[in-house]
């Protein structure tokens, strides 16, 4: 079984993303290390966000988005596909710009089982 605990303390080691979260394309919360959040309406929440992101961009002909950015304030949310069956949603404190690379990263271990 991959260690999914291992990808998202690495990835929270090397940015400013103060959480993460495996989610299966249902909703249902595969992995957090979240706390003072509600995880799992959390978790279905950023699957439908992702799933209607992915419907809208098939209409218009351009297919998978690459990432869906939630700008808020301080804190944003950056959910992106990992593998067909799951997605990784994160919160990063602040700028994003310098955590796209790694959350990617991060996406394609848990979409290859870790390799």
């Amino acid at each position: 079984m991959m260690d999914y605990s291992k990808i998202i303390k690495d990835l929270e080691a090397n940015t400013n993303i103060e959480s993460g979260f495996i989610v299966s394309r249902d909703g249902l919360l595969i992995y957090t290390d979240a706390e003072n959040i509600h995880t799992i309406p959390f978790a279905a929440m950023n699957a439908t966000i992702l799933s209607s992101a992915e419907f809208a961009m098939d209409e218009i002909g351009e297919g998978i988005p690459k990432r869906i950015i939630v700008e808020g304030k301080k804190k944003n949310i950056v959910i992106v596909g990992a593998g067909k069956d799951l997605l990784l949603a994160v919160i990063v404190n602040g700028d994003c710009d310098e955590a796209f690379e790694k959350i990617a990263e991060a996406a394609r271990k848990i979409a290859t089982g870790g390799k």
